[in-house]
């Protein structure tokens, strides 16, 4: 019965015109182990009945029933959230990172520090085949703490990096049922030192590595063993990019052409204090020992968390959190916005427009299939009563050059601590 009741709650719409966006189901992690303001507070807020938990929304959704969503307990974090979820291309299995450890039940709330979290040390394997029963199956170790991963396109190689000694980067050979079978080693000299992102050209014979620490960005060749075209080892291509801010997370054009680069400045911070964040536009050469470079970037507002890039390539999202993690509560913490930028063929970014938005800490953006709609998860709503966060969704319509973003009417309602999307296409 009191599963029921949840599932309920976490469907609710509010009533008028149905929710548009084109796939076949979203993907979200709950953390219950924070605050929306853990993040400038250095606090630790657990509710006592609360737990972390994978969910599956499935599409189209339908007011008289709750059975569009799927809840099952898996350990995971807010804390580099940026690469949680990699989908096998059949729709049969995702990843789950667990970038740090859960607290248990019984935990007092904010008795400690956000840095006396529990190490994590896992990927969980969940079922997804039917997303109206997601059923997790097994989880196995990684280097410890691990910051992202990143599934090569043929489901072949799952990439782990993590804060673990010598296990910086490990890329995983899988069977056909997607269990890891091999672990292959990151470069040889490629030093020490915790890799902060990970991705797949989408080639799958490249990676680009974040080091957030040293701020630096570089790529990764995969060397073939001919005849059976299995990864044998791994190599440093190129030079080594250096930043001057924080850079976060990265991704791919569809086409591979760019990689886009996600710089926050800084951890999260209050309004008041917080720098503006900018996405960087990189050309990796691919061919040869060439060097890498930067083509472009452009500034978005201050403490941007997640990006989206448009299926053609031409549009980026990034949610920017601003003042929305501040503590204490104020009209000003339920505002983010989102910066909607211009990538030209050329490799040129600019700003076309940036949309206010309510709601606290948005943590992930992502498009639907053919980009016409957009969803963020919220981690918490400012409201009297029962706190909750959501899933938010948006327009999105470009006529000629002029981008417009527009907010939908509805919303799901979920508990607080929603902070990763994945999209799950039809298959």
């Amino acid at each position: 019965m009191r599963k029921s009741l949840l599932l309920l709650f976490v469907c609710q719409v509010s009533f008028g015109q149905q929710i548009n966006f084109n796939a076949k189901g979203l993907l979200f992690l709950q953390d219950s182990d924070f605050n929306y303001y853990s993040g400038t507070s250095g606090q630790i807020v657990k509710s006592r009945n609360n737990i972390d938990k994978i969910g599956a929304v499935l599409f189209p959704l339908k007011y008289e029933s709750a059975k569009e969503i799927s809840e099952e307990s898996v350990s995971n974090s807010v804390f580099y959230n940026q690469k949680a979820i990699a989908v096998r291309s059949d729709g049969r299995i995702c990843y789950v990172l667990e970038s740090k450890g859960g607290i248990k039940r019984d935990y007092l709330e904010a008795q400690n520090n956000v840095k006396d979290l529990p190490e994590g040390n896992y990927v969980s394997v969940v079922e997804i085949s039917n997303l109206s029963k997601l059923k997790p199956d097994y989880r196995f170790p990684v280097g410890l703490n691990p910051t992202a991963i990143s599934l090569s396109k043929d489901d072949q190689y799952l990439a782990v990096s993590s804060e673990a000694y010598n296990q910086e980067l490990q890329v995983l050979e899988l069977n056909e049922f997607g269990k890891p079978i091999r672990i292959i080693s990151k470069p040889n000299l490629f030093g020490n030192g915790k890799i902060s992102d990970i991705t797949w050209h989408p080639s799958g014979d490249f990676l680009v590595y974040i080091k957030q620490e040293t701020k630096e960005v570089g790529l990764i060749k995969v060397v073939r063993d001919g005849p059976t075209k299995k990864i044998v080892r791994l190599e440093t291509h190129g030079n080594t990019l250096k930043m001057e801010g924080l850079p976060q997370s990265g991704q791919f054009t569809a086409d591979g052409k760019y990689y886009l680069l996600l710089d926050k400045k800084q951890e999260i911070n209050t309004k008041d204090n917080a720098k503006k964040g900018e996405v960087f536009v990189i050309k990796f050469n691919l061919e040869d020992q060439a060097n890498h470079f930067f083509i472009s970037k452009v500034e978005v507002q201050e403490n941007p968390t997640a990006m989206a890039i448009h299926p053609d390539g031409n549009w980026v999202l990034v949610a920017n959190a601003k003042g929305s993690s501040d503590y204490p509560v104020s009209i000003k913490s339920n505002q983010y916005s989102i910066s909607v930028l211009n990538l030209n063929s050329g490799g040129n970014i600019t700003t076309k427009a940036t949309v206010d938005a309510e709601g606290m800490l948005p943590s992930s953006i992502v498009f639907d299939k053919n980009g016409q709609n957009a969803a963020v998860s919220i981690f918490e709503n400012l409201n009297f009563g029962k706190n909750f966060g959501s899933i938010d969704f948006f327009k999105f319509n470009v006529s000629g050059s002029t981008p417009k973003l527009e907010k939908q009417s509805n919303r799901i309602f979920t508990e607080t601590g929603i902070h990763y999307l994945k999209v799950i296409e039809d298959f």
